[in-house]
């Protein structure tokens, strides 16, 4: 098989040719180093190498095929590992120093989940420090470029990973999500990633502080990246499942989707707000994805909206996306941070983040509160549609930009200057409510970049913006991908 024929295989497409013999799982393994071994140091995504224990495990799946033994729905996939998830045996650095030669003596829950189905870890991929920007790069690996024009970030924190997927690097990735950490980088990388809706799946290992893996962040989730939808629902079936401390009690199932044939479902579009803007190319991404999914004979409304304010959502959800994230704070940062918020003549915008990561627990539960205000508002919406189109990012994947914090940065849109933050008013909004949100391509910009969407579904039911991202996906035919 061609080379170009295989790397862009989806996972299922990879599975069914290990079932079938037609490639072994070592012939595979040896396949993406190769790959990375001549990609890799245009991009920056894979970090850190295992090749010798793979080897060992796909000859030892090759033999268990050869055998004609029962396997798991991985069985035989090597795969990369973005370096936020603890891998048992295989430096895992979360991006910091101070983890710089950090060997788990455990896997993450989601990798033991998936190798428990068969896959076989064989690299680490790079995230910022402590997965804390929505760029990827850091003091021990340096920058992970974009596949599509190196001059750009491939997204953040997951941006090894999709760069990774996107490439042709693994057979799949998990990436995590707080704030659109796997969306923007599958947005601007142009592969499939699903963000779970909160709790379906479980976060043990998450590397965010020295003392990581034995509490779960608030609003975070762990969730797929990959080359098709149909990897995305396999993957989220094995994912979907209690944490180790409570599967014994505990079983996850997610509901099907709410229909069978998009002819049925009734999609929301919300493609613009005055109170965040987007970049006309974006716009025009979501528009086209709600025209073609008008024309599979799905009900489009482009005027439905739940009832909340949407820009005090946002910052609701910011506010206690940026409290989870405190912990990862080193004690000088914290201080920079209580030292920025005092500062006079400073953007209320600016001061209330700041302050988030200074807030009380009392402050905490009363945003929470709020947070179940506005949850039940989202349930009345999705009583009435089943799903809603809405952009992923403000902006197209934008050239590097590293220097000051996130709350200091600025980005031009359009030939607007924006705050930094303004890049994730459209995942914070979804996701600080806890709703799952499936990204998918739905063309390329002027500038040879891509264009995407997420399609949000009603809590605890994932497979419904993952039917709708699968339909719009069949209807716009293969992805395309780099390399």
């Amino acid at each position: 098989m061609a080379e170009a024929e295989l790397h862009h295989q989806s996972a299922t497409e990879l599975r069914a040719l290990i079932a079938s013999r037609s490639i072994s799982s070592r012939e595979l393994l040896d396949h993406f180093v190769a790959r990375i071994e001549r990609l890799n140091p245009a991009v920056n995504a894979v970090i850190t190498l295992d090749v010798e224990q793979a080897r060992t495990a796909a000859d030892a799946a090759d033999r268990v095929t050869t055998a004609g033994s029962p396997t798991g729905p991985l069985h035989g996939l090597s795969i990369t590992v973005k370096d936020a998830l603890a891998v048992a045996g295989m430096r895992s650095t979360g991006g910091v120093v101070e983890h710089a030669d950090h060997v788990p003596e455990r896997d993450a829950d989601a990798v033991a989940l998936v190798r428990a189905a068969g896959a076989i870890p064989f690299a680490k991929t790079n995230v910022p420090k402590w997965s804390g920007d929505l760029q990827t790069f850091n003091d021990l690996f340096g920058t992970t470029n974009n596949p599509w024009d190196h001059s750009r970030t491939p997204g953040g924190s997951s941006g090894g990973a999709a760069t990774s997927v996107a490439m042709g690097f693994t057979s799949f990735e998990i990436g995590t999500d707080i704030g659109g950490s796997i969306r923007f980088p599958s947005a601007f990388c142009g592969v499939t990633g699903h963000k779970p809706s909160y709790g379906l799946v479980p976060t043990g290992g998450y590397i965010d502080r020295i003392d990581y893996g034995l509490t779960e962040p608030d609003v975070n989730v762990h969730g797929p990246i990959a080359r098709s939808v149909d990897d995305l629902e396999l993957l989220l079936d094995i994912l979907s499942s209690p944490g180790p401390d409570r599967a014994h009690a505990i079983t996850h199932r997610v509901p099907a989707a709410r229909h069978d044939r998009i002819d049925r479902f009734r999609i929301a579009v919300w493609s613009d707000d005055v109170a965040c803007p987007v970049a006309a190319e974006v716009r025009s991404g979501v528009e086209h994805a709600a025209s073609v999914l008008a024309s599979l004979g799905a009900t489009v409304d482009h005027r439905a909206r739940p009832d909340l304010d949407a820009d005090a959502c946002l910052r609701l959800g910011l506010w206690l996306v940026a409290a989870a994230t405190t912990p990862s704070l080193g004690d000088a940062e914290f201080a920079h941070f209580e030292r920025l918020a005092a500062e006079p003549g400073l953007p209320p915008e600016m001061r209330n983040t700041l302050l988030s990561y200074t807030g009380s627990h009392r402050e905490w539960m009363a945003q929470d509160v709020a947070r179940t205000r506005m949850r039940h508002a989202w349930r009345a919406f999705f009583g009435n549609v089943d799903a809603l189109i809405c952009p992923v990012a403000v902006t197209t994947a934008f050239p590097h930009h590293q220097q000051g914090s996130l709350p200091e940065r600025t980005l031009d849109v359009d030939g607007t200057t924006r705050p930094y933050l303004d890049l994730v008013w459209w995942t914070i909004l979804v996701g600080g409510v806890y709703l799952p949100s499936t990204v998918v391509p739905v063309g390329m910009s002027r500038e040879g970049l891509p264009l995407a969407v997420q399609v949000v579904g009603p809590y605890l039911e994932d497979r419904t913006p993952l039917a709708v991202a699968r339909a719009l996906r069949s209807a716009l035919g293969p992805i395309p991908l780099p390399g």
